[in-house]
């Protein structure tokens, strides 16, 4: 999970050079002019942006290196929107791949030769994430643009980027180090994946005019031109995608130096663009600014929801049954904030480490948009001081097993010490603000937050936008499809009626007794927080405490003690049993210390029901009744391929849910990933993972096992 980082010198004039290729990043004479003649101009994007009629448009690139090529366009981007303020193009997303990313020092070094850029490299430093494989997802809202910067080996990457059948990319930015420096990129695989991933028309600029790029573009559908180069370079070559070429008679030349003009170009296309089959997320109509969006729920997933769809423009009704939002799981007064990792780099712990990375830039979002709302200044008078902390999250080492299995996870070396790192009793004492006789692992970016707090700034900021209508005291019965493409019936136990172009359960605990959750198997946890009253020693407290439990830093003069887990219990009522058994989990694991004996415990508690998988990841997705999908797919148990079964049918409902004890971590990333895919645009996740939260993923797993 954690890359090598790139090795760089700055040349006479400022430039940064590769040590590895001995290449340079950007062209000595004008990174800014070489961008905007190489790829801006390339790809034709001013007339293309002008005559385009979507609301989105992609970029994908080959080597973010600097992130110079980024800043340039999404500043012309930001030119173009301010000039054409009701034109259908609202959006720009930039997908690249960074094999080897370069320190943030070493960016900042080397963009600080543009001042004219001053302020998009300020926003980039600011959100340029810690070096970890895979997706990182960056908004930058005041530029309407979404950055994927996906570190990682590019023929690794890119067959994980889920795409349409008819394409996702609409430019292609063709940058990295020459082809007679790294010849390894410059490949057939690069060129399938293009022609896998491009539309038709998708465009495409490049600095090099060799012989061995222009005939593998050539030779997956590209139309090739060439273009004076920049600067000292003779040539460059541009062009387009046709989708619908077949050349099933390749050139002499392509034959002698491309292994795939063996194949006819419709043989290639048909092999690469085939879906999933049940893992496919594109197979419905995208949402748009008109459509209206019903979401139903009262916690976190239902908020994150209904912000990640306002943002982009649709209109969204949210019902929840009560009066108030965050009534279930959501409820708890505090929370702890941070990933559960494991010593390898399993999917779990994967889903994990971006979720929270995500997640911990999304709610400095949040919190930084209420602090300049009208809400900083109303709660200045509410008597809560203090709504979230990321003060650290320390994971105590309080057994012999629990320290093999922590120093293993540190000795594996799979995750950025940025992230998690080892300390010992001392330091861990100072970060605590207590003496501990332990010795730990240290998340400094995790801390607590309160969830009812943060769902109603959630919803704040959706309502903000003038696309959200709250509906209170809506308690769900049942969806109804209307007609075959047509509209979804969403009817409440009062009798009243609502119809959408999309439903989102964000039922909890309460899609248990949901007939639209037929064939999940959904597992309800109860789950019991003590609220200890602030007292000595724990007063001091600075930092989460995690072992068995958790402890946090005091909230208007209360800790949280928790937390029980009872499964198939849905009461909610408090357990004078469970605060025992809380108070003795936290005296076990802290049994070198008299801390928990010398605690005051007013019974005041709090029990909610999460909800679970059994695999215990999220469920995101399209909604059927998988029980009676099975069937369709019993030819996997033959061993039938999932792109040679179909794809789930169409449909109108879809769910955010099983988030379980990890919902802060998990639901912005989870959101994003459910909105991303009704809308048809990028998605962040690498397949793998988008597989591993798949609402299909256990039908696939029964009937790959032939249990029918």
């Amino acid at each position: 999970m954690k890359p090598k980082h790139a090795q760089v010198h700055f040349n006479e004039n400022g430039t940064p050079v590769a040590d590895h290729f001995d290449d340079v990043y950007f062209s000595n004479d004008s990174g800014i002019d070489e961008t905007q003649h190489v790829f801006i101009e390339g790809n034709d994007l001013h007339q293309r942006w002008t005559s385009w009629n979507k609301p989105n448009f992609i970029i994908a690139e080959t080597g973010f290196g600097t992130g110079l090529n980024f800043l340039v366009v999404m500043s012309e981007f930001n030119a173009f929107r301010q000039a054409n303020p009701q034109h259908p193009l609202k959006h720009l997303y930039f997908l690249t791949t960074e094999k080897f990313p370069l320190p943030k020092k070493d960016i900042e070094q080397a963009l600080s030769s543009f001042p004219s850029l001053g302020a998009q490299v300020s926003a980039l430093t600011k959100v340029y994430p810690m070096g970890l494989d895979g997706c990182h997802r960056l908004h930058f809202e005041d530029y309407a643009t979404t950055l994927d910067l996906w570190i990682g080996d590019v023929h690794q990457l890119l067959p994980q980027w889920h795409s349409p059948e008819d394409g996702l990319v609409d430019a292609w930015f063709l940058d990295g180090f020459a082809p007679s420096k790294n010849p390894d990129m410059w490949t057939d695989t690069l060129f399938s994946q293009m022609a896998r991933l491009s539309k038709d028309g998708t465009s495409f600029g490049t600095f090099t005019a060799a012989g061995i790029v222009k005939r593998g573009l050539a030779s997956v559908g590209f139309t090739i031109k060439k273009r004076p180069g920049f600067g000292r370079k003779r040539d460059m070559l541009t062009g387009s995608f046709n989708a619908n070429v077949n050349n099933d008679t390749p050139t002499t030349e392509m034959s002698e130096h491309s292994s795939i003009a063996s194949e006819s170009l419709k043989t290639i296309k048909s092999k690469l663009r085939k879906p999933e089959g049940p893992y496919y997320r594109y197979n419905t109509a995208p949402l748009c600014s008109s459509s209206n969006v019903v979401v139903v729920g009262s916690g976190l997933a239902a908020a994150t929801v209904c912000l990640a769809l306002t943002k982009r423009g649709v209109s969204v009704t949210l019902c929840f049954d009560g009066d108030t939002l965050a009534q279930g799981a959501s409820g708890n007064p505090q929370g702890g904030f941070y990933p559960q990792l494991h010593s390898e780099a399993s999917i779990a712990s994967r889903l994990q480490a971006h979720s929270f990375l995500y997640a911990k830039r999304y709610y400095d979002g949040i919190f930084a948009a209420v602090e300049d709302s009208d809400t900083a200044a109303s709660r200045k008078d509410a008597s809560s001081s203090n709504t979230h902390d990321f003060c650290g999250v320390v994971q105590l080492s309080f057994n012999d097993k629990v320290e093999t299995r922590q120093t293993k996870l540190i000795n594996n070396d799979v995750w950025p010490p940025e992230l998690i790192r080892h300390i010992n009793s001392k330091e861990l004492s100072d970060i605590a603000g207590l003496t501990l006789p332990y010795e730990g692992l240290y998340i400094p970016s995790g801390g607590w937050l309160s969830p009812p707090t943060l769902v109603n700034d959630i919803v704040d900021s959706a309502s903000a936008t003038g696309l959200l209508t709250l509906k209170p005291n809506h308690i769900f019965e049942r969806c109804n499809k209307t007609s075959e493409a047509g509209e979804t019936e969403v009817v409440f136990k009062s009798g009243k009626r609502i119809y959408a172009d999309h439903l989102v359960l964000a039922l909890g605990a309460g899609a248990v007794h949901s007939e639209a959750f037929e064939g999940l198997p959904l597992r309800p946890v109860r789950g019991q927080v003590e609220a200890i009253p602030t007292q000595s020693p724990i007063a001091s407290l600075k930092t989460v405490l995690c072992h068995k439990g958790y402890m946090t830093p005091a909230m208007d003069g209360r800790h949280a003690l928790g937390s029980t887990y009872v499964k198939d219990d849905l009461n909610v009522e408090p357990r004078e049993e469970e605060t025992q058994q809380n108070l003795s989990t936290h005296e076990q694991a802290l049994a070198h210390t008299d801390i928990v004996s010398q605690l005051n415990h007013d019974n005041a508690a709090r029990a909610a029901t999460r909800l679970g998988s059994p695999d215990h990841q999220p469920v995101v997705g399209a909604l059927h009744n998988f029980t009676a999908l099975k069937p369709d797919y019993a030819d996997l148990a033959i061993g039938k391929p999932l792109n040679q079964v179909k794809t789930l049918p169409n449909g109108n409902v879809s769910t955010l849910s099983c988030l379980g004890s990890r919902g802060l971590t998990t639901a912005p990333l989870m959101a994003e990933v459910l909105v991303s895919s009704l809308l048809q645009e990028p998605l962040p996740l690498n397949n793998d993972l988008l597989n591993a939260v798949n609402t299909s993923r256990f039908m696939v797993r029964e009937a790959i096992r032939g249990n029918m």
